[in-house]
């Protein structure tokens, strides 16, 4: 169906709180799913308690609700969102970056719903182990390499879909510890084709091994080798600062957002895609609230998952010398600015008054008191 706009208030919270009784009735829900749902529907109500703040110019009290803070919450991560760009920036090299994507075949869907920590896990580590092997190689670079990779479970419809972007600066560190630049000046990293020649075989035969170490359940299809594995590259980014902007639209993305919500009834929820085949043209789709409901499950990731990964000289422990070190070679300045608070960003960013501000006067707002869930403030006046 053609793209129409918005005709009601419906958001996730919402649609959790009318249909997740049914939900429950029709298949039952594990206790990690019910604790992101029931976080979710709780969001910026009494329920998670608040806080008064009083303002320290005119004196005036404001409340404000506490928010779940749940990294599947579409409420919370855009924040957090930003937060990620900031800290980010500070860590730009002056180079060229490619961005890859590693998707795996049907077939393997339901291996990966019955498996998703070891899948994710194998996914991860295929898609990282195919860059290092190619950047690695002394005709193609002979260097280290380093990305940010980010797991996405989801297609426009919801459907689900596991695959890996990753972020590859264009180049890497050798044995000498000296900065490398890749041998490519096209748009591309890597030739695509052989990228998932050398994905697909690397996946399959840790697939197969863990099956055999009993770490996999359900049955490993045959003849994985023979359907298409998909790697493609997008071109590389006009400026580094374009980078971590881009990477921000992935980096923190949850299953579907708010605004893609149209309409909720007491029955059936419509949102809006993107119909890349008809050339990214905005299409609607309704089902019922119960299989909106089946379909956010899919991408609610197991407790303590790491979707986001700092692979290679770019991981926790390496980065800060690495790039200090690829920096003083590249002769590049680089100014640090002192990092921003959570309010800082806000207002930076959406160019809003931030919530430790007086909506009355401007005024610094500072902390009066907190509320725990049994005694929250009136959420009729709370900001």
């Amino acid at each position: 169906m053609i793209m129409v706009g918005k005709t009601s208030n419906a958001d996730l919270k919402s649609i959790i709180e009318q249909f997740l009784p049914s939900l429950i009735h029709k298949r039952g829900l594990t206790g990690h799913q019910l604790k992101v749902l029931s976080a979710l529907s709780a969001c910026r109500t009494s329920k998670l308690g608040g806080s008064a703040l009083a303002c320290g110019d005119c004196g005036s009290v404001h409340y404000v609700l506490h928010s779940c803070r749940n990294r599947h919450c579409p409420r919370c991560q855009g924040i957090d969102k930003e937060l990620w760009i900031e800290d980010r920036k500070q860590e730009l090299l002056p180079v060229k970056y490619y961005h890859v994507v590693f998707t795996v075949p049907h077939d393997l869907l339901e291996l990966f719903r019955f498996n998703r920590k070891v899948m994710y896990n194998l996914l991860f580590e295929k898609s990282w182990e195919t860059i290092s092997v190619f950047a690695q190689d002394p005709k193609l670079l002979g260097a280290k390499p380093g990305a940010i990779a980010v797991l996405h479970t989801w297609d426009q419809q919801l459907g689900f879909h596991p695959h890996v972007h990753m972020i590859v600066p264009a180049g890497g560190i050798d044995k000498q510890g000296k900065w490398k630049s890749t041998k490519q000046d096209g748009n591309f990293l890597f030739d695509v084709k052989q990228l998932s020649n050398v994905f697909s075989a690397r996946f399959v035969s840790k697939l197969r091994r863990l099956k055999r170490e009993g770490k996999i359940k359900k049955h490993v299809p045959r003849d994985l080798i023979k359907e298409p594995w998909v790697v493609y590259a997008k071109q590389a980014f006009g400026s580094p600062e374009s980078v971590i902007e881009y990477l921000g639209r992935y980096s923190h993305r949850v299953a579907i957002s708010n605004h893609r919500i149209l309409k909720g009834t007491s029955t059936h929820v419509t949102f809006s895609w993107l119909n890349r085949k008809a050339g990214y043209r905005k299409e609607t789709i309704t089902l019922t609230g119960v299989e909106f409901l089946e379909r956010y499950l899919e991408h609610i990731v197991p407790p303590h998952f790491r979707r986001i990964r700092y692979l290679g000289f770019l991981s926790n422990r390496n980065k800060r010398e690495a790039i200090e070190k690829i920096r003083e070679q590249l002769l590049a300045a680089h100014v640090t600015r002192p990092g921003l608070s959570r309010s800082e960003v806000l207002a930076l960013r959406f160019g809003k008054r931030s919530v430790l501000q007086c909506r009355e006067c401007g005024g610094e707002l500072l902390l009066l008191e907190s509320f725990p869930k049994e005694r929250a403030p009136p959420e009729n006046r709370c900001a």
